[in-house]
């Protein structure tokens, strides 16, 4: 029959593996690893973004033209006017919030998205929302719930839902649940725009235009809309409404970008690596085929016919504990979404992250299978028999990778020592490759110089295997050097930026005391006091200086940048801001065509004293001029300072989001504190009063947990590395039997046998700390120059002396765990027993 030879094959191969399963152990144990550690990676990375993405109204006609406003105080009346007057188009105004919510007898609050809506807004919506809202004219304190939301909560049409906001908690009625999530994964509140405009400060102002372009085409009012609204808008697709929001927080999505890279390259390398060392063991098998008369198709078909099975179902076990694993994993999404300040609320899009580790499991399951396949053709069948298909590497076959990977290694680190800004990111390649080559070529290298002078059995033992095994202990050097380059290299980049972001954190935090709407990492950017609140802590005995700050977000290429600002009394005495270049004194002294630029921002947008910069207004735009540079690395992708004039005029708003506070000489600070709390309490029930070291501390544990979760990803690799290690020290030692059961017959003890396999995991093990430890060091400079590009943060080298210190014995540990778990008793069956198998 036509399939005897693919069925030949199929059988012959199963039973390969049946009789020997440590050969499949170490192939399933890597491909449930491979696929768990890129399916959680991803999961984690499309969480974060698809939270932010899914922040904006769902529902809109695409048809709709979308005008949102870059400066925080949206846009002007007039400037609106203008827009739909140019255009010939009534639009929909919309005020957006973010701030939090609760409901019921809880005091429990959730983060959500406030929409300021009129009524033109259901005439733009589908035709599902379009009943629902247009049908239900809101009263003053009634609003709209998603559904989904509020089953979620408990909350039902007639319900109250308490809303945190400057002026205190709004209690607004539920005049209606609209079906699906409608936007932000439904935590969301829409309400009359006046209402919200009211409760937050926002005047007659508009954060968002809808436009329906009607008889006149959308590409015309697209064109009208540009020019009317004069750099203080963007005109976009509906879709696209609240873009800016991904691009707010970069520095933790771009370690988090770079680290899911290594990830998933580290685990398709696994893959790789396995699955074919599980095709050469079985070698002799397949070749006995080929003597038989199977063909090159036969080989491959008839493989396939075992290993797909099994290919699918790694990736089965190993996708589903990926999504496990990248749940348990919400609480770094949830911060991470947090600190951008924004009110977005992350799902659990599963989809994408399951379809991609399908697709790195696919093409390295094919590379390894096709690779395998075409070597077997290329070596005489009676020789793969045999095994003399398989010669140890000589010192004349190791001189050209050695070489190669040296030379590799020293263009690295020339980048890293001599490379300037985005060239120094460039060394990683170099370095990553040159550490590969190297963990190949050095457990060769020194099996080579055991095998020199006079060695005993066990050493000489020792040696050739070193040579004889390369390519299988090729797999597993590379596995343990990658794991401690990532853990050394990773938690070196978040150590030194931790340290540089507590730098900046003690310079403006001098005063005693910091009043806030809500805790550390949790206040979004809508939760703020008025500005009248200064002068009612000023009254509260013993306080001796107060000093308002606040913040807002500017649409400027693309994305939302920080625009800080201090006010003018007392900062001197509640902050020690450092200046790099330009006016010291800039607080009191700032026009209101003048800003202030941090360091961080300066370098990403190349900028420096006396450059100018187009800043966008409610009423349009204006051309501004960097005064003076800031020493600071605390905001993320940098910042703007503006003076007091110009930060209300961009934010068209007086709310504080934290006060400085100092405390006069002998006042009790406790007594002080206890004082302010008690004055908050009833209208600010989730305002805070921080001390110094309270406030310093605070910072440092949201970057501390932050740096951790990075961390955490280092050492889940580190595991997998232990894991593909045991899986593969188990494949080696099986099908070795033959060897150590011959070598036992020539007189060697098993506690012999015992110390030559430890010495080769030994030398193994050193090999790749010896690699592993410089290469990991010297990553750290390119990691931060390749995410400096997007956060601007350049901070100086921290390198993680516990981890390094620490590496080289859980490497020895982990090696020889490793070992006892693949049973080297259980390799070293009676010579008989290895004879009737045959």
């Amino acid at each position: 029959m036509a399939l005897d030879p693919h069925r030949l094959v199929a059988r012959s191969l199963g039973r390969s593996w049946r009789q020997r399963p440590a050969r499949m152990a170490a192939a399933i144990a890597a491909g449930i690893g491979g696929v768990l550690l890129t399916t959680a990676m991803l999961l984690i990375s499309a969480s974060v973004l698809d939270a932010i993405k899914g922040a904006s109204i769902s529902g809109i006609r695409d048809e709709v033209v979308a005008v949102e406003a870059r400066a925080p105080g949206g846009m002007s009346r007039e400037l609106v006017d203008r827009t739909e007057r140019e255009t010939g188009v009534k639009g929909s105004r919309a005020l957006v919030i973010s701030t939090r919510a609760a409901t019921g007898a809880d005091h429990t609050t959730d983060p959500v998205i406030v929409f300021g809506v009129d009524q033109a807004l259901g005439g733009l919506t589908d035709k599902r929302l379009a009943d629902r809202i247009s049908g239900t004219k809101l009263a003053g304190d009634e609003v709209f719930l998603s559904a989904d939301w509020a089953g979620d909560h408990g909350v039902r049409k007639g319900d109250t839902v308490r809303v945190t906001s400057p002026h205190g908690v709004q209690r607004w009625r539920v005049a209606e649940l609209l079906d699906g999530q409608v936007a932000n994964r439904g935590a969301m509140v829409i309400a009359p725009l006046p209402t919200v405009a009211t409760a937050f400060d926002r005047g007659t102002h508009s954060d968002v235009l809808l436009l329906d372009p009607g008889h006149r085409g959308r590409s015309a009012v697209v064109a009208a809309a540009e020019k009317a609204v004069d750099g203080a808008a963007d005109v976009k697709h509906p879709g696209d409404l609240l873009s800016g929001y991904s691009k707010t927080f970069r520095t933790s999505l771009t370690i988090l970008g770079m680290f899911a890279a290594i990830a998933v390259l580290t685990a398709a390398v696994v893959l790789f690596l396995t699955w074919r060392l599980a095709l050469d063991d079985a070698r002799a098998t397949l070749a006995r085929l080929r003597l038989m008369g199977v063909r090159t198709g036969h080989l491959m078909a008839g493989s396939a016919m075992v290993m797909v099975p099994l290919l699918l179902g790694t990736y089965v076990i190993g996708a589903a504990l990926g999504i496990w694993v990248g749940s348990l994993l919400g609480s770094f999404t949830r911060q991470i979404t947090d600190l951008t300040q924004q009110a977005v609320t992350p799902g659990l899009p599963w989809q994408w992250p399951v379809a991609g580790a399908f697709a790195a499991a696919v093409v390295m399951f094919l590379a390894a299978w096709l690779s395998g396949v075409r070597r077997f053709t290329r070596i005489t069948p009676i020789e793969a028999v045999t095994g003399r298909d398989r010669t140890a590497m000589t010192p004349g076959g190791i001189r050209r990778p050695l070489i190669a990977g040296l030379a590799t290694l020293a263009v690295g680190a020339a980048l890293v020592a001599l490379g300037g800004e985005m060239i120094t990111s460039a060394s990683l390649v170099f370095l990553f490759i040159g550490a590969a080559l190297l963990s190949v070529v050095l457990p060769v290298v020194a099996g080579a110089l055991l095998r020199k002078g006079e060695p005993g059995p066990v050493r000489l033992a020792v040696g050739r295997q070193l040579q004889l095994g390369w390519r299988r202990n090729a797999a597993l050097s590379i596995t343990f050097t990658v794991a401690v380059v990532t853990s050394l290299a990773m938690a070196g980049t978040a150590g030194s930026i931790k340290d540089e972001v507590a730098g900046s954190v003690e310079r403006w935090t001098q005063g005693e005391l910091f009043v806030q709407a809500a805790k550390v990492g949790q206040n979004l950017q809508n939760e703020k006091f008025p500005l009248t609140m200064e002068q009612e802590l000023r009254q509260v005995d013993g306080v001796d200086a107060v000093t308002p700050f606040t913040y807002a977000g500017v649409g400027l290429h693309g994305r939302k940048v920080q625009v800080w600002n201090w006010g003018e009394s007392d900062a001197d005495r509640t902050t020690d801001l450092k200046v790099a270049k330009g006016r010291r004194d800039f607080i009191t002294t700032l026009g209101t065509d003048e800003i202030v630029i941090s360091s961080n921002y300066a370098r990403t947008q190349d900028l420096t004293v006396g450059d100018t910069l187009e800043l966008p207004l409610p009423t349009g735009h204006r051309t501004v001029r960097v005064a003076s540079v800031l020493e600071d690395s605390a905001s993320d992708g940098g910042m703007i300072v503006a003076g007091t004039r110009l930060y209300q005029e961009l934010t068209a708003s007086q709310g504080v989001y934290e006060y400085y506070v100092g405390v006069r000489d002998g006042a009790d600070v406790h007594a002080v504190r206890a004082a302010l709390e008690k004055k908050l309490a009833d209208r600010y029930p989730r305002a805070e009063v921080l001390s110094r070291t309270g406030m310093r501390d605070a910072f440092a544990g949201i970057t501390a947990r932050l740096v951790s979760s990075f961390e955490a990803f280092a050492w889940v690799m580190f595991v997998l590395a232990v894991l593909v290690g045991g899986a593969t020290l188990a494949s080696g030692l099986v099908e070795r039997q033959r060897g150590l059961a011959l070598l036992r017959l020539t007189g060697a003890t098993r506690k012999a046998v015992n110390r030559q396999l430890a010495g080769e995991s030994l030398v193994i093990a050193g090999c790749s700390w010896i690699v592993a430890l410089p290469v990991g060091c010297l990553a750290i400079p390119g990691m931060l120059d390749a995410q400096a590009g997007q956060s601007g943060l350049l901070p100086g080298i921290t390198v993680p002396t516990l981890l390094s210190v620490a590496s080289l014995p859980l490497v020895v540990v982990c090696m020889l765990l490793a070992l006892a778990v693949a049973g080297p008793r259980r390799a070293n069956p009676p010579l008989r027993a290895l004879l009737a198998q045959e």
